[in-house]
């Protein structure tokens, strides 16, 4: 089971609110509180990356994003076999 996302997490943006063709697409972030609840797309997060463009069309380092616009990524320093290797072994 993949542990929620949470403060200090790194994800990479896999959507957005023009669906999968916006701009902050393929970028990384790290996500750095939870703002709150959206009504149509549930928890929403502050993150902080490089280059982001905001709701509003502004540029800079930090965006809100809903949950599901987002993938968590491994811990920095964990290659991806080595945390396969740790699901199967506890699983």
């Amino acid at each position: 089971m993949t542990e929620p996302i949470k403060s200090g997490d790194r994800c990479e943006v896999i959507a957005g609110a023009l669906g999968n063709t916006g701009p902050n697409i393929g970028k990384q972030v790290t996500v750095v509180e939870l703002r709150g609840e959206h009504s149509e797309h549930g928890r929403i997060w502050r993150c902080h990356g490089e280059g982001l463009v905001t709701e509003f069309g502004a540029l800079g380092t930090q965006a809100d994003f809903a949950q599901s616009w987002l993938r968590k990524l491994p811990p920095d320093g964990v290659p991806p076999a080595v945390q396969q290797r740790e699901k199967v072994s506890s699983g």
